[in-house]
């Protein structure tokens, strides 16, 4: 175990100095936490807009199936619904 002669302390400009790169570390810390957190919200958010984009998908093919067998090789205007026979 060393031998302590004399304490001797760090000058107010050091101790000041050292201060503030310890808060400038943990403000650092504290975003670097708050981007990790936006990332698993987005990952979250993208998750269930790919899932519903999917379903979206799903009942535009569903749909399209039921027109189909409903009117034949069609066209149709989604807007003003007209239907234009093909073929």
């Amino acid at each position: 175990m060393p031998i302590v002669s004399e304490k001797k302390f760090l000058t107010k400009e050091e101790l000041d100095q050292l201060r503030s790169i310890q808060k400038q570390t943990q403000e650092v810390i504290f975003e670097l936490g708050e981007i990790e957190l936006i990332k698993l919200q987005l990952e979250h958010r993208y998750s269930k807009a790919k899932i519903a984009f999917e379903h979206a998908v799903s009942l535009e093919k569903e749909f399209s199936n039921q027109i189909n067998t409903a009117y034949g090789k069609i066209e149709l205007n989604p807007e003003t619904g007209e239907i234009t026979k093909l073929g």
